[in-house]
């Protein structure tokens, strides 16, 4: 079974998650890069069985990102003090509103683009497969050159489609039975693709694993291959596959999620070099679990930016860390009770991101939550508010690359979906939009 985009969404948005506090005796390190067998990294899900029997023949399955959602916890005496503003309505767009770039969305299995205006929208996809009820496109990438590649998902193979930054020229580069494609990322020079190659041919005729593909055409190379099943009949939760996410802003490393190929709820994080190699994992203490879909870079590229934390009591949910990759060190980047999501690393060190405050009612249950973006300058610091706070779900974001302002996915009251563009200390902007869950987005060329 292969997981759709919008099975994963749904799987996204049924995490809870809550506050927690640090425990400062336990520090985690990052793990150097070994061939020895890896280590299983953290599991979200605080109690499992010991193994899990697959049928012999199966391929393993792609789990789902994780990202947390607020719904409850206690609220801890070090949360930031809200700061009272006055509510801001969405407004039409001014000069002050423009988007930084285009902007690309994927809805409903088409992808479109919103024009810089911040009201010119138009879907450039026509893509159509023979199963029923699943959307065409499953992934997308944005060239930093121009132009767009995406992954058409059908009944016995995935197409790997180019286009230019209209949707216009649409030529498949890439297309075999039996091979499973994800998780798009291209090179900083736009010449290549990185993405997850999963062989589900009986017998493999590749290895599955981290690849680079030349969008000039050709064959995928190896970068890195997932972990060989060290037992067919009841694999251990340390053989990982390997996803990429983002390259460093100096273009030198890769970020990855590192998951459990059999095991759709163990997920953590690692680097690579953009050559391929060695995998350097992010370890975590037996006590905190990672929280995948959120991690990015540090904005000088020494650093990783990462969501952790305990996974009962409550104390529980995510905590923003900053993993340093030349010291081996993982600190606390966020004070504790900050309760975190989305971060985006900004000059200077410092992180931005959304803090969630929770509501409740006189009983004390939880009634729902507010988000604003903040701030921190350094580990530790308080959070600075740099937004009006708004009490809609957030359903993911999406920074401007130089922290500007930020796209946000929310549900409005009718449970439908709201893009709405954040410019900081300006009035947000709601983008046109189909109304239906968002599955990716991602910013054009300016």
């Amino acid at each position: 079974m292969r997981y759709t985009s919008s099975m994963k969404i749904h799987l996204l948005s049924m995490i809870l998650v809550a506050l927690f506090l640090l425990s400062a005796c336990n520090k985690p390190t990052v793990t150097p890069p070994s061939s020895a067998t890896p280590v299983p990294v953290p599991t979200i899900s605080p109690t499992r069985p010991a193994t899990v029997a697959p049928a012999p023949t199966i391929s393993p399955t792609r789990p789902a990102p994780t990202v947390p959602v607020p719904t409850a916890s206690a609220s801890p005496t070090s949360s930031p003090t809200p700061t009272v503003q006055a509510a801001v309505t969405p407004g039409l767009p001014t000069a002050d509103s423009r988007l930084p770039a285009p902007l690309y969305l994927l809805q409903a299995g088409q992808i479109a683009r919103i024009e810089r205006d911040a009201t010119t929208r138009k879907v450039i996809t026509a893509e159509h497969v023979a199963i029923p009820d699943v959307d065409p496109i499953a992934n997308f990438a944005s060239s930093p050159s121009g132009g767009l590649a995406y992954i058409v998902g059908d009944t016995d193979q995935d197409r790997l489609v180019l286009t230019d930054a209209q949707g216009q020229g649409a030529r498949t580069i890439y297309a075999q039975q039996g091979h499973e494609l994800s998780d798009l990322v291209f090179t900083p020079d736009g010449q290549a693709l990185m993405l997850h190659l999963l062989d589900n041919r009986q017998p493999p005729d590749l290895p599955s694993g981290l690849y680079r593909l030349p969008v000039a055409g050709g064959a995928p190379v190896l970068l890195h291959a997932d972990d060989p099943v060290d037992d067919p009949v009841n694999p251990s939760r340390a053989v990982s596959g390997y996803r990429p996410v983002a390259f460093s802003p100096d273009g030198t490393r890769l970020l990855l999620q590192v998951y459990a190929l059999f095991y759709g709820e163990t997920c953590g994080v690692g680097v690579i070099a953009a050559t391929g190699g060695a995998v350097t994992r992010i370890s975590l203490p037996a006590d905190l679990v990672g929280y995948c879909g959120d991690e990015t870079w540090a904005a000088d590229s020494t650093a990783v930016l990462l969501l952790a934390g305990k996974a009962t009591g409550n104390d529980a949910g995510p905590r923003l860390w900053r993993a340093e990759l030349a010291t081996g060190t993982v600190v606390p980047f966020a004070a504790e009770g900050v309760f975190v999501r989305q971060p985006h690393g900004v000059a200077g060190g410092a992180a931005r991101f959304f803090l969630s405050r929770l509501i409740r009612d006189s009983s004390g249950a939880t009634t729902g939550a507010t988000f604003v973006p903040v701030q921190v300058d350094a580990p530790g610091t308080p959070p600075v508010e740099l937004d009006t706070p708004f009490d809609v779900r957030l359903n993911r974001a999406l920074w401007a690359p130089n922290g500007v302002g930020v796209v946000i996915d929310v549900n409005n009251a009718d449970g439908n979906t709201t893009l709405r563009w954040l410019r900081l200390g300006a009035p947000p902007v709601d983008l046109p939009s189909a109304e239906v869950a968002v599955r990716q987005l991602a910013w054009g060329t300016p």
